[in-house]
């Protein structure tokens, strides 16, 4: 028997999230209505990968907006902080929560560079969801190692992605490669720049990471495996929009093949390219001979 139930919510609250995304404007995918396929993938992704009732956990929604993914985790029983930098939806989300007795959901304005395990504590579950893309460079990577700290468990990322590695961009010795894309005009002033919902809260440009440079990052954050989510289907996502799970756990060591001990990604692929090249010079050899 399913221990899943649907809780009856207010007119008020399902105007509320039927609106969600719609300043994009009527081309925009996924927003509206449709948003609902996106919820689904995230509750779906918690439920089947943390393997803990919602009630046991604590999960941090980050820029939240007016806080549905904070709310339909709340509903479950979860404990959740949900954030945003700007106040004009959320403070709609912290309305509708209080309206349906969610004592569990909690909003704070909060700006996503600022949020440390030594400000927030631990969480289980990390909801980084249409929030990456908008950040820039050194900003991105800072975000992540800070999200790191803080998660036990697992981090959704659900971002754009650069389709082609137009810029390269260093950090802690490392290169990665994306493209910045424009947030907002040089000459906007501050209060323009907050009132555009949809758009980073101050920051002119933001980087975008190709997908192989944002697992990249995340390897060399800490996070010992990363997935990519591709069911429950979300119908309309974009080509340049991805969905990926980073798990936090013990890096594995092994028996069988104890030369990719303690090695580093970059360490492990330099090796194993050397060693097909040395193959190949052996294959070479032997047949001219």
């Amino acid at each position: 028997m399913s221990e899943e139930s649907v809780r009856n919510l207010d007119g008020e609250a399902l105007n509320l999230f039927a609106r969600k995304g719609t300043e994009a404007g009527p081309d925009a995918p996924q927003v509206g209505q449709a948003n609902g396929a996106k919820v689904r993938r995230i509750m779906q992704i918690t439920r089947d990968l943390v393997r803990r009732p919602f009630p046991e956990l604590r999960i941090l929604d980050l820029g939240c907006g007016e806080g549905v993914y904070a709310i339909e985790a709340g509903l479950r029983g979860a404990e959740v902080l949900a954030l945003d930098a700007r106040t004009q939806r959320m403070d709609q989300g912290a309305a509708c929560a209080a309206r349906h007795g969610l004592a569990n959901v909690r909003f704070i304005q909060k700006d996503v560079r600022h949020v440390t395990c030594e400000a927030l504590g631990p969480f289980d579950v990390v909801y980084l969801l249409g929030l990456l893309y908008h950040l820039d460079t050194p900003d991105v990577f800072s975000v992540l190692e800070n999200l790191y700290d803080l998660c036990n468990g697992i981090l959704v990322v659900d971002t754009l992605i650069s389709l082609t590695a137009q810029i390269q961009v260093e950090w802690r010795g490392q290169s990665y490669h994306g493209q910045r894309c424009r947030e907002h005009a040089d000459e906007d002033k501050d209060e323009v720049r907050r009132s555009r919902v949809l758009k980073s809260i101050d920051n002119t440009f933001s980087f975008r990471f190709t997908k192989e440079s944002l697992l990249r990052a995340l390897c060399s954050v800490g996070f010992t495996s990363a997935y990519q989510c591709h069911l429950p289907f979300e119908p309309g996502k974009a080509e340049d929009r991805i969905t990926l799970v980073a798990l936090k756990g013990v890096p594995v060591l092994l028996s069988t093949y104890p030369w990719v001990n303690d090695k580093s990604e970059a360490e492990i692929e330099r090796t194993l390219q050397a060693g097909g090249k040395a193959g190949a010079s052996v294959k070479n050899a032997e047949r001219d001979h």
